[in-house]
């Protein structure tokens, strides 16, 4: 965990050294800053989903929250039940049928214990990972003093070399893509909230959400996120409805093509777009969501070898 923090934030933090010429307080602000970046987009959606800043008490807010999330699944299954036979139940409200079957029959105080403490784990880990990487970051040259001294101990001087220069541009490609694809991610789901939310379209926030996370696939991601926007606009206000948020967030998209995602990924993994293409189709046909998601850092990676593997030829 304070590995992964350390190499999400060390950018932040090495930019924000060479400004200010001390390091601590370069990581102090670089954390202030993340901590303000994700409140402020948990407040934007909190307002987005009650249409106003939130008022009352914690609990009521969460009440409100949850009410807005009930209230799309009722509405999700009333739309399926339309097209499904008499006397079938949905498909999601079996599910939740399961779901809510299953915990009936595992609850008991020593499961809830069992949750607590597993709970409890996760946020101490968490913690620890939080410590950990503000001293990775600290100490950033004496951590990788003693990796260069392990891998001189362990390798030959040819070897470590090459491991070295593998590992730098493995390293450029992953880093520029894994933190510019959700900072892109995150931006599109705001920005689809929004405009969803402008155009009267239902469970905006959810279908904005959706959105953002599948804004990673390339080419197929927005497509799938336009299906759901176009489906609730479509039932609740006709296909013309339907037509303008989908219209709606093809702006979006536009916007984050030409604009957004060439500020913050870039041409990182250097492939050219039709390997990309084949490169999602192929990995989402053997492992899915998952397959496409990981599908361009993974070519990006590969193609630095075959590179390396022809000029050595």
């Amino acid at each position: 965990i304070g590995l992964a923090i350390a190499y999400l934030l060390h950018p932040a933090v090495d930019w924000l050294t060479q400004k200010l010429r001390r390091r601590g307080l370069a990581i102090l602000l670089t954390y202030l800053l993340a901590a303000c970046f994700l409140g402020g987009l948990i407040c934007g959606f909190v307002i987005l989903i009650l249409g106003a800043l939130p008022q009352g008490s914690p609990r009521e807010i969460t009440t409100q929250i949850f009410a807005y999330f009930e209230s799309a699944y009722q509405a999700a299954d009333a739309y399926l039940s339309d097209f499904l036979p008499d006397g079938m139940p949905s498909p999601i409200a079996a599910g939740l049928e399961q779901l809510s079957e299953s915990l009936e029959r595992r609850f008991s105080v020593e499961a809830a214990v069992t949750f607590l403490s597993g709970l409890g784990n996760a946020m101490l880990h968490f913690f620890i990972g939080l410590v950990a990487s503000v001293y990775l970051l600290k100490d950033r040259d004496f951590f990788y003093m003693l990796w260069e001294r392990l891998l001189s101990v362990l390798l030959t001087q040819r070897a470590h070399g090459l491991l070295n220069e593998n590992l730098s541009e493995i390293n450029q490609v992953l880093s520029t893509f894994v933190k510019g694809a959700m900072i892109d991610s995150l931006i599109i789901a705001f920005l689809s909230s929004v405009v969803l939310t402008a155009l009267q379209v239902d469970y905006a926030v959810i279908i904005g959400l959706l959105d953002g996370v599948l804004n990673i696939i390339p080419y197929f991601g927005p497509f799938f996120g336009m299906l759901p926007a176009f489906a609730v606009a479509a039932v609740t206000a006709g296909p013309l409805h339907g037509m303008f948020a989908v219209f709606g967030l093809f702006v979006v998209q536009q916007i984050d093509a030409n604009y957004i995602y060439p500020k913050v990924v870039g041409g990182s993994t250097g492939l050219h777009p039709l390997f990309v293409l084949l490169s999602v189709s192929l990995f989402g046909s053997f492992f899915g969501i998952g397959g496409m998601l990981l599908a361009v850092p993974i070519a990006g990676i590969v193609q630095i070898f075959i590179k390396k593997w022809a000029f050595s030829r």
